[in-house]
């Protein structure tokens, strides 16, 4: 799975309008005691004013929201996530920002789930510009990861055109009515584990 990253350099305002959707559609696991529910989702990314934007929304309207703050468990609640291994040539780390509509986050790093660890920032909201929205409809999240984040996480990291990334989009929701786990890049496991970054798709910088 392929999906181009645009940099913006004009009207900042309206990158949504401008980026195109990575849609969250897969659904590797099909629930088998409850209802099977396939939340309509899609993620959007662009580069501009120094950060990776990210947006993401879903038509979930009936929502699991416990955690505040940062919190590692987030996932049990209505999720949205992003998987992101910025630099693969250099370093098979990568990071997994999990929100829940409250804007609750859950930041690790490693090379798969079993050697990560918290990164953890007391104003992380003020950080990535932390922006989520309940409505009728569904519920979506707004953030921007600054560049110069990433880069003191992999400082070898250089954005040109053409430089790919690897990641992930994910919904999930663990403990919700409707327990489900849909994702962008197929996963062909077994079990659920979005773990798996040897399914990441390519995020290629245009």
């Amino acid at each position: 799975m392929d999906y181009q990253i645009i940099r913006i350099n004009n009207d900042r305002t309206k990158w949504r309008e401008s980026a195109n959707p990575a849609n969250v559609s897969i659904f590797p696991w099909p629930a088998s005691n409850v209802e099977d529910f396939r939340p309509v989702t899609a993620a959007k990314m662009a580069i501009c004013d120094g950060s990776l934007h990210v947006f993401m929304e879903t038509n979930e309207t009936e929502l699991r929201v416990e955690e505040k703050g940062f919190s590692r468990v987030v996932c049990n609640d209505s999720c949205m996530e992003l998987f992101l291994m910025p630099d693969p040539a250099n370093s098979a780390q990568y990071l997994n920002w999990e929100f829940n509509p409250a804007g609750a986050m859950c930041l690790e790093i490693g090379t798969h789930r079993f050697d990560r660890h918290d990164i953890r920032h007391d104003n992380y909201r003020d950080l990535f510009q932390v922006k989520t929205e309940i409505h009728n409809d569904g519920w979506n999240i707004e953030y921007n990861i600054p560049l110069a984040f990433l880069r003191s996480c992999f400082p070898s990291l250089e954005l040109k055109h053409g430089h790919t990334m690897r990641g992930n989009f994910y919904k999930c929701g663990n403990k919700t009515a409707k327990p489900h786990f849909g994702c962008w890049s197929p996963i062909d496991l077994p079990k659920p584990d979005f773990h798996s970054p040897e399914f990441f798709g390519n995020l290629i910088v245009c």
